[in-house]
């Protein structure tokens, strides 16, 4: 192995297999290669793709036993026990308006954190990790309330590929909104 001393590209070249070969500029001079990238996580809700900021997700979890809770908000199947931490488990199908399916292997909870709440997403399935460029990102507010539109704050373009980035704020909004409008139910019942 051996430096390319006279070089001013700074290639490293290895072994003949090219395993500690380095390509490419070393002193930073392709600037695209070193831009700042948001990262997310695919997931499937139905048949529907989307992607989820990877800042917002603390884990992901095969789908434990989910403890019913009578009288909860309709997008929670009830909660789970995460390492003693009971955690309401949201149905993402339900909060996307997304046909019911039967939960099956691929189905996991990806645990989410927005501020100080914490909760679990039930999602059919996860993809795979992208790095996207800003350029690469779109604000799009989506028209619709009630398709789960409202829900996507902006959309990934990556060459033809496009998918929504769902907006964990919007959804717990639309959770929360949801609970106290059974609870002012529930008040108004005992009057």
């Amino acid at each position: 192995m051996s430096l390319n001393e006279g070089s001013s590209t700074g290639v490293f070249t290895g072994t003949n297999n090219g395993m500690f070969t380095i390509h490419g500029e070393l002193d930073g001079e392709k600037v695209s290669e070193f831009q700042e990238r948001e990262q997310f996580i695919g997931l499937f809700v139905g048949k529907e793709e989307f992607l989820l900021p990877i800042a917002s997700v603390r884990e992901i979890i095969m789908l434990p036993p989910i403890t019913y809770v009578p009288n909860s908000s309709e997008f929670v199947d009830g909660v789970i026990n995460l390492r003693g931490t009971i955690l309401p488990a949201v149905n993402m199908r339900k909060v996307l308006d997304i046909e019911r399916g039967e939960k099956t292997a691929n189905s996991r909870i990806i645990i989410g954190r927005y501020e100080e709440i914490t909760f679990g997403m039930i999602v059919d399935g996860i993809t795979y990790v992208v790095a996207l460029l800003p350029s690469e990102i779109e604000i799009q507010m989506m028209p619709g309330k009630g398709s789960g539109a409202e829900f996507i704050s902006s959309m990934s373009k990556q060459g033809t590929k496009i998918c929504g980035i769902l907006d964990l704020a919007r959804v717990l909004r639309h959770i929360a909104g949801d609970l106290e409008s059974e609870e002012q139910g529930e008040v108004e019942r005992h009057e």
